[in-house]
């Protein structure tokens, strides 16, 4: 069971992990769109977002502190959905709201199965 809960966390991480290399590797075009989001300090808050989606879905990934990685995970996910997805009239928007609800109920179900996958 336990090689069952590591693969599920690194699946679940694995989508961060390539959003934030993506993000880091076109730093000042994400920052232009956190920008037209409206959100201040973009590019501060475009390196806070990489910095959660790559070591603390990595941490997740590997089982440190899945409680904490996982809940950081979760909040991260319901902000962003509800700043950058919440309008529906915009082609793909709900399946990416229906994708990261999804993603939340996976960590969701990690965290209460743990590092060995029950509890």
């Amino acid at each position: 069971m336990k090689n069952y809960a590591t693969i599920s966390r690194s699946l679940i991480a694995l989508l961060f992990v390539v959003a934030g290399v993506q993000k880091l590797m076109s730093f000042d075009m994400t920052a232009g769109y956190v920008g037209s989001l409206g959100i201040p300090a973009p590019m501060l808050a475009t390196l806070i977002v990489i910095i959660i989606e790559v070591p603390v879905a990595l941490a997740f990934a590997w089982g440190y502190k899945i409680r904490e990685t996982g809940y950081a995970l979760i909040a991260f996910t319901a902000l962003a959905t509800l700043i950058a997805h919440r309008d529906f009239a915009m082609a793909g928007n709900m399946v990416m709201a229906l994708k990261n609800v999804a993603i939340i109920g996976g960590i969701m179900l990690a965290i209460r199965c743990g590092k060995n996958g029950h509890n």
